[in-house]
């Protein structure tokens, strides 16, 4: 690693901080981690997330199929985000609200 490259990454760290402060101001409670993880890998997406795209991402290795549903259940309770259903009746795309 080199230093451009640490920079780089203390910029983004602290733009995402002060995001994920912003979206706690909406949402009225404080997202853990693996929450505001959820939640921007679901903005990534662009209305083609699903659960089961995010257990099967690297990002996401170690993390139990139970904590993302958490997130998405408490995520979508605060209206951050959004199911629609797929052709299949089963399958819930995911999207950020208004977004």
């Amino acid at each position: 690693m080199t230093i451009d490259e640490l920079k780089k990454g203390w910029a983004k760290v602290t733009i995402l901080r002060d995001l994920k402060d912003r979206t706690e101001e909406v949402s009225q409670t404080e997202l853990s981690e693996t929450e505001f993880d959820v939640l921007c890998f679901i903005a990534h997406q662009n209305g083609t997330a699903t659960i089961t795209a995010m257990t099967t991402h690297p990002y996401f290795k170690g993390v139990s199929l139970s904590t993302i549903k958490r997130a998405v259940l408490l995520l979508t309770k605060e209206t951050l985000i959004q199911a629609t259903q797929g052709d299949d009746r089963r399958e819930r795309y995911l999207s950020v609200v208004g977004g």
